[in-house]
């Protein structure tokens, strides 16, 4: 667990990075919220815990929390960006139209889909 939380740890910023990734896309789902606001305050949250390493003086530990912040909010921004340019791709791929069955059921399609929305969106 030390090395996990420890500021010189590089997995700590990648798997809080795709954490930052899972929070901001419920938020900016869910809530409407601003993408990379959001992102960018959950990465600064996340980087606080560089500030708990005890094996490095107080401005080492305020640069460390700084550059993993950046990373973290850079490795959600690319996971992001990464899960957008999937779905279009499978979007463009789709040659196979499903065919309706009749006037209500077009209807209701119309209505589901206003409804949902992707949990990959631009943040900026």
């Amino acid at each position: 667990m030390d090395n996990f939380i420890s500021s010189r740890s590089m997995i700590t910023p990648g798997l809080a990075g795709s954490a930052t990734t899972m929070i901001t896309g419920t938020l900016v789902t869910t809530f409407g919220f601003p993408g990379a606001v959001t992102a960018l305050i959950v990465s600064f949250v996340f980087g606080s815990m560089a500030l708990a390493d005890k094996s490095v003086a107080f401005y080492y530990k305020l640069i460390f929390y700084i550059i993993n912040s950046i990373t973290i909010f850079s490795v959600a921004v690319g996971l992001n960006q990464a899960g957008m340019a999937i779905i279009e791709r499978d979007r463009q791929e789709t040659t196979v139209k499903e065919r309706a069955l009749g006037p209500a059921e077009e209807e209701n399609d119309i209505v589901r889909k206003a409804e949902t929305q992707p949990f990959f969106q631009e943040w900026f």
